[in-house]
């Protein structure tokens, strides 16, 4: 093994594309050209009218290729070039007011057209691909998963991610401020770390992060080129590796396809924020080239109080050519920059004015005093407990980010297909702080720097083996660098500091997947397995002592995970019965194995090159009803989690790498409860939702003054209630409730440590409408009106300022 791997260059990523594409290529054109087939048919209302301009998407259960196109003045549709196979075939339209359910297909064995009928439901019949990596119907899953599409968050006048996961039940969402604040999820009461983000299937995290997760960048994602989130509650290791033990997020691209469509929409309003995004996507060619692509510009001149600043620049696109009916090459780009202003952390009162004992109340310093304090004044904490995020003139975050993804895939027999991907991941966090600002600041400029670099290569083959079996056998290779930067503008040269630490490791993995339909698709079971080894490289450090001297870096433990899901429909009563249990892992990351900190001119050791991956177990049960000839859903989901070993950050004694304090394999928590959700679809244009989660979770061992072992974060009540009405053909209104409990904070460090804090939990209702005027047979121009916290309600996020009632207006051109 080499002493050290560095990032690969961008020659050697050209290179490892060309030869996968070049040999993909070969096996296609050494055969003879299959066999094309077509699927069409028409769309109706409940009527037996022709719908015209209905979106229509069609995805082949064996190779998992997406196909979309709408229908004509007629209402009619039409697939060309398809490979043989099943294919799930649905429809939707009015906005997705009007859905039809999944239709099963065969190409080849039929020429007879398939008519697809809209009407309104409440059942969740959407294609999904996250649950089992493979295209099913989401009323049929075993596990647990939430879709929401783009005419959902439309609906809403959602515009990042972190909000458009609000209301999903079981997601804690934490954002410390206004647009384009640092936020985080937490799943089932577990760690943020704990919830894996996939963009089209694949991994997106910061191998230079603490836990190597993907919380520093989600913040920074706004909603651009995406058809829609889909949003998996329960384990997903033996899928998706690392960092998924509590669910994952899946950011599905838009495939294009169909004719050409796009948008151009700018908005502005309160907190000086100001945005303007453009999207387009079609096919060509007959549909042989498809693509989608769209660009968007955030800015927040001022924020809460005056004390936010935020730009952030992102894109996203897509690229789909198909040179025969069982081949398709595709490509999807997913990038952003950001400069985010960083104020100080919230601080704790004086002890004259904290409890000796126990929870503290959290009584948030007065706004006048507050203000003051902005402005590096003196100000009196009155009966205050805290002190919030004051305002730091010389402190910001410089980051961006890069995933850029390519994949073949090839049906070479109508029962086997097989797929090759490459995704390279780069992203980086610049940490700027200067001697302005309130509380502990440097006595100069400095800069903290985190580099990383994420490639991955995986080959996956699957099989028909009968109408009512999958299988999926895959490889996954994987290569992780990070670098961190730690410099300082000291006028004296000698004193200058410039220290460079940086390591890497790469990762095998195996795992299978199985997916049986029996019972005419009634009873559905789903078993996967991965298993995952690790090679660890030696750190390189400049600028100070090199650490870790002595160690072996032999091959770090392995991960073995698997899991199982099930569901039953019960067609008299429309009952569907699901469980979903198993195992789950998370892998060290680079600096819990190898990290250091940088201070008065060396490198002091915080990993550990020995750690052992995380160990979870899981499981969760639960069923959904329909009522009222499915314009009625219910449904609830009890879920268990213990976390068996995990990492974590403790004081140490006679440790080898000469450490007072670092990462270790420590006893991990316990996190259950409930989820109840409730769907009502009276009419065409009205939808009614309302979800409530319970969550207790608890820590085996207390990071607290005192001994609580309480999660912290986590609110142990929630309730959501969401309403879209379509009023007239032209306006469409909105609104959004989010209720919850108080819950503990730990993040408040009072000189014996750090104490828990008891938060009020918020209560935000959030408006949103929009008018369209129609400008031609499939043009319009829209205007949006969006209210949030319209309530005006006061409240913090771990002690940070959050905007209270605060509106934008913006007008959108649609063709």
């Amino acid at each position: 093994m080499p002493r050290h791997l560095k990032p690969l260059s961008r020659e050697e990523h050209v290179r490892i594309l060309a030869s996968c594409l070049f040999f993909s290529a070969a096996l296609v054109y050494a055969q003879p050209a299959p066999t094309a087939y077509s699927i069409h048919g028409r769309v109706l209302d409940e009527t037996g009218a022709a719908v015209p301009s209905a979106e229509v998407r069609l995805y082949h259960r064996l190779t998992q290729v997406q196909t979309n196109t709408r229908t004509n003045a007629d209402g009619l549709y039409r697939f060309e070039r398809l490979a043989e196979g099943e294919y799930l075939i649905q429809a939707q339209a009015a906005a997705g007011q009007l859905t039809a359910e999944p239709t099963m297909v065969e190409a080849g064995k039929t020429a007879a057209p398939v008519d697809l009928r809209l009407r309104v439901t409440a059942r969740a019949d959407r294609v999904t691909v996250t649950a089992a990596a493979t295209p099913e119907s989401l009323s049929a899953a075993g596990k647990t998963l939430d879709v929401l599409d783009r005419d959902t968050l439309e609906a809403r006048n959602e515009i990042t991610l972190i909000e458009s996961l609000r209301f999903v039940p079981g997601l804690r969402i934490q954002q410390l401020g206004g647009p384009g604040s640092f936020s985080r999820i937490q799943t089932r009461g577990l760690r943020a770390a704990d919830t894996g983000l996939l963009v089209d299937g694949m991994r997106f995290r910061d191998a230079a992060a603490v836990q190597g997760d993907a919380t520093g960048y989600l913040g920074d994602l706004q909603l651009i080129g995406s058809e829609r989130i889909e949003v998996l509650r329960g384990l997903g290791s033996a899928i998706y590796g690392s960092n998924a033990t509590a669910g994952v997020i899946n950011i599905v691209t838009d495939q294009g396809g169909g004719p050409l469509r796009g948008e151009i929409a700018g908005e502005g309003g309160g907190l000086g924020l100001g945005r303007g995004s453009a999207r387009l996507a079609g096919g060509a060619l007959g549909n042989r080239l498809n693509y989608s692509g769209g660009a968007a510009h955030l800015n927040v001149n001022g924020g809460v109080d005056g004390v936010e600043n935020v730009r952030n620049s992102s894109a996203q696109g897509y690229l789909q050519w198909r040179p025969s009916a069982s081949s398709s090459l595709s490509g999807r780009s997913f990038a952003g920059t950001s400069t985010i202003g960083v104020n100080s952390s919230p601080q704790a009162a004086p002890a004259a004015n904290l409890p000796p004992s126990g929870t503290i109340p959290a009584i948030a310093v007065d706004r006048a005093q507050m203000l003051l304090g902005d402005q590096g004044r003196p100000f009196s904490w009155g009966n205050a407990t805290f002190g919030p995020n004051f305002y730091d003139p010389d402190s910001r975050r410089i980051g961006w980010f890069s995933s850029t993804m390519a994949a073949w895939q090839h049906q070479a027999a109508p029962r086997f297909n097989y797929r090759l991907s490459y995704q390279n991941l780069l992203s980086s966090r610049d940490n700027r702080n200067g001697p302005a600002g309130s509380s502990f600041q440097p006595r100069f400029n400095n800069s903290s720097l985190f580099e990383g670099q994420i490639d991955t290569l995986q080959g996956r083959a699957d099989f028909a083996m009968a109408r009512w079996q999958l299988l999926a056998f895959g490889y996954e290779f994987e290569r992780e660098w990070y670098r961190n930067l730690s410099a300082d503008e000291n006028p004296d040269p000698a004193q200058r500091v410039r220290a460079t630490a940086q390591a890497s490791q790469r990762s095998h993995s195996l795992y299978f997947s199985s997916q049986t339909r029996l019972l005419e698709e009634r009873l559905q079971l789903h078993l996967t397995g991965r298993y995952q080894n690790f090679h660890l490289s030696k750190p390189a450090f400049t600028g100070g002592a090199p650490r870790y001297d002595g160690a072996t870096f032999a091959s770090p433990a392995s991960a073995f995970t698997g899991d199982a899901s099930l569901s039953y429909l019960l067609p008299k009563s429309s009952t569907r019965l699901r469980a979903h249990a198993g195992n789950g892992y998370r892998a060290p990351t680079l600096y819990e194995r190898i990290g250091t900190s940088f201070f008065f001119g060396s490198f002091s050791p915080l990993g550990d090159p020995g750690l052992r991956p995380e160990r979870t177990v899981s499981f969760d049960f639960g069923a959904d009803q329909y009522l009222a000839r499915d314009k009625v859903r219910l449904g609830g989901t009890y879920f268990y989690t213990r976390l068996q070993e995990v990492v974590g950050y403790i004081n140490l004694l006679n440790d080898p790498w000469g450490r007072f304090g670092g990462y270790a394999n420590v006893g991990g928590g316990l996190a259950r409860g409930a989820e109840f959700s409730a769907e009502f679809r009276p009419t065409r244009g009205t939808t009614v939702q309302s979800t409530y989660t319970y969550t207790n979770a608890d820590e085996r061992r207390s990071a607290l003054v005192g001994g609580l072992l309480q999660s912290i974060r986590v609110f142990p009540h929630s309730f959501t209630a969401q309403i879209t009405r379509q009023v007239t053909r032209r306006l469409q209104v909105a609104a959004d409730f989010l209720a919850a409990s108080d819950y503990i904070s730990g993040s408040f460090f009072t000189g014996s440590g750090n104490r828990p804090y008891l938060f009020e939990g918020p209560r935000k209702l959030d408006l949103a409408a929009s008018y369209a005027v129609p400008a031609g047979e499939r043009r319009a121009v829209k205007f949006t009106l969006r209210i949030e916290n319209a309530l005006n309600q006061r409240y913090f996020e771990d002690g940070f300022r959050t905007p209270r009632a605060w509106a934008s207006a913006g007008m959108k051109f649609t063709f």
